[in-house]
């Protein structure tokens, strides 16, 4: 059984190079890595040195351009797959992911999971809200609740407004459980003992293809630049009849909106925002 990473960085290459150090201890699992580098730089070649000083394994690849977070992870799989046939397990991720746990690859390789299941969300522990993001999506939202959406991130001001009050909610969550010290030092401490758990989406910064979704029919061709990722993945998914689980036995560290910033985003950021919500709204909640 082998895994495929591709992890997609644009101007963060501390968290890249963190990422590729995370992964050395994984070379004999069965796990290969691809770092797609969007940063459109005049020297990718000294990129590359970074990446490999702390991790040789590591393939970087660089992209054409700013190909967006999905756009630059298709990419890279497209180049794996030109010389490599198509793994059991593919996860794409941000940069700012890393893989603390040294039984990760082996607990993904050794799970029995349904063959009704197409993609995983593992447990993606925040440093910034000091909690697992998964379920991103519990349940498909409703044509209403997509139209919200589409009101909301359709104006900067309403937007920004959101997204404060987002943040200041999680926010409070993570200094209630500041006084449990023990659920915050380990992530992969408390996780239940039980298999995985039926969800709408896995949140985008570290989702695990399953190869059925692939070979189903399934891909990572989003075309919208940045956001959404979670819902095409998840409309994708139930489309195909497979589901989405959330396994927390599977776990990641994130540090969290390293390539998009904070809660108060710019306005190109925020369009793209927009953007992948007009597209998400016309093309599965019409």
């Amino acid at each position: 059984m082998w895994s495929l990473i591709i992890a997609v960085n644009y101007k963060t290459d501390a968290h890249a190079v963190q990422l590729a150090r995370s992964l050395g201890g994984y070379s004999d699992q069965n796990v290969s890595v691809i770092v797609v580098d969007n940063s459109e730089r005049d020297d990718p070649e000294a990129f590359a040195r970074m990446i490999h000083a702390v991790n040789p394994d590591v393939q970087c690849v660089r992209a054409p351009a700013n190909l967006g977070y999905f756009g630059g992870a298709n990419f890279g799989l497209k180049q794996y797959l030109a010389d490599f046939p198509l793994p059991e397990w593919v996860i794409i991720c941000n940069v700012d992911i890393e893989f603390r746990d040294p039984t990760f690859f082996a607990t993904l390789h050794q799970s029995n999971i349904a063959d009704s299941v197409g993609v995983v969300g593992p447990r993606i522990w925040s440093a910034r809200f000091q909690r697992d993001l998964n379920p991103k999506i519990k349940e498909r939202p409703t044509k209403r609740r997509m139209s919200f959406y589409k009101v909301i991130f359709g104006n900067y001001y309403l937007q920004a407004a959101y997204e404060f009050l987002s943040v200041a909610k999680y926010g409070l969550t993570a200094q209630i459980l500041s006084a449990r010290a023990h659920l915050l030092t380990r992530p992969g401490d408390n996780i239940p003992s039980g298999g995985s758990t039926p969800i709408y989406a896995s949140h985008g910064s570290c989702v695990i293809f399953n190869r059925r979704y692939f070979v189903s029919g399934g891909s990572i061709d989003y075309p919208v630049f940045l956001f959404g990722e979670e819902i095409f993945v998840a409309e994708t998914a139930r489309q195909l009849g497979l589901s989405v689980v959330h396994c927390p036995q599977l776990w990641v560290f994130d540090k969290e909106h390293a390539s998009t910033g904070g809660a108060m985003r710019s306005r190109k950021v925020a369009a793209y925002m927009n953007e992948a919500t007009r597209y998400l709204v016309q093309k599965y909640f019409a």
